[in-house]
């Protein structure tokens, strides 16, 4: 995880047009943006994301990988409208005799 950091901060403050090589798959290339720090070789951003994901210890030792967002989400929206069908009001039922 060291190295992966010490990388990153090569690339980070390395001047625009400098060689660097990618804190992720270890690829040189030239650096394009000012805040640039990962290659574009690999689609998308499959290099960022590994990093990110290796280096901060939440995103590392999370096993279910649902986003504390997400979960709070699903709690705060998702769970009590699951209920909202059941009807307390027993009106339904007020025509049979007991």
């Amino acid at each position: 995880m060291l190295k992966l950091k010490k990388k990153y901060k090569q690339a980070k403050s390395a001047k625009v047009g400098d060689e660097c090589i990618c804190p992720s798959c270890g690829r040189e290339f030239v650096k394009e943006h000012y805040q640039q720090a990962f290659c574009k070789f690999r689609k998308g951003t499959k290099c960022k994301d590994y990093y990110w994901n290796n280096v901060t210890p939440t995103k590392r030792n999370n096993t279910t990988r649902i986003s504390p967002a997400n979960e709070q989400y699903y709690r705060e929206v998702i769970e009590p409208s699951m209920y909202e069908d059941f009807d307390d009001d027993q009106g339904w039922d007020a025509h049979k005799d007991y």
